[in-house]
């Protein structure tokens, strides 16, 4: 969600309201490895040399946004469908294995909430706040993952879709050892669960922008305290990194010294 109402700390019940999303099935999860989580589990990593983004990385991107996603524009300007496809195709399209977890995982359904129309009229939560530029929700009993962004915050928020497909990826495309592997890195930090995915989406925003304005950094609560503390040092920078390029130097390098 982006952002929600102001707080300062996490609440008692903020967890409650996490959506009851699916994750990757173990099986999947151990067939499609993501070489990231070896980061949070083990500390340290060697980079790829001379890496190169794949060659077929857009295509295969393609593959999976025409077989698993649907964008539903209730009356958007049918040109919101290729923008929120093409935001999508570039977060994903630098990792096959992430791609390839997508496509096992659940499809998504993308909903272009109208201007002054309510979440919840469309099948959202009753409790999504009003004030919310966007929601990633999920329950086993419906047939796919879905995604709600305001038309009016596609055109204010940079990196809005960015977020939500975060929220999307975190979610659908880890298993649940990998989710509890985040949480037992940020947790200590964040303390609550739903902060600690608030800030997996707002790191993983960060690598499609080259730096966050002062206006995001002023955001209430975890979304400004979150962009205020990103430094390319941390190793949670260095798992979202590669989680989305794996080909780049690690986050935090400093190049390589000769002798």
């Amino acid at each position: 969600m982006s952002p929600p109402g102001r707080a300062s700390t996490p609440d008692a019940g903020f967890d409650s309201d996490r959506p009851d999303a699916v994750p990757l099935d173990p099986k999947s999860g151990k067939a499609i490895l993501l070489f990231a989580f070896s980061l949070l589990r083990e500390g340290d990593a060697f980079e790829v040399s001379a890496g190169k983004p794949p060659a077929d990385g857009r295509a295969r991107a393609d593959a999976y946004l025409a077989s698993r996603v649907k964008v539903i524009l209730h009356g958007a300007p049918a040109g919101l469908t290729a923008r929120v496809l093409d935001e999508m195709r570039g977060q994903v399209q630098g990792n096959l294995q992430l791609i390839a977890r997508l496509q096992a995982g659940r499809p998504i359904f993308v909903d272009v909430i109208p201007t002054g129309r309510k979440m919840a009229s469309f099948g959202y939560p009753k409790h999504a706040s009003a004030h919310a530029a966007g929601l990633f929700w999920d329950q086993p009993s419906w047939p796919e993952a879905r995604i709600a962004l305001r038309q009016e915050a596609l055109e204010k928020e940079r990196a809005l879709v960015i977020h939500e497909m975060a929220h999307a990826i975190q979610r659908l495309a880890f298993t649940r050892e990998e989710q509890d592997d985040i949480y037992r890195i940020m947790l200590p930090v964040y303390r609550s669960r739903s902060w600690v995915d608030e800030v997996f989406a707002i790191y993983s925003e960060r690598e499609f922008l080259s730096a966050f304005t002062e206006r995001e950094g002023l955001a209430p609560g975890v979304y400004g305290l979150a962009r205020q503390r990103w430094d390319e040092r941390h190793v949670f920078t260095r798992f979202v990194r590669n989680l989305y390029f794996p080909y780049k130097p690690l986050a935090g390098s400093y190049g390589r010294g000769f002798f």
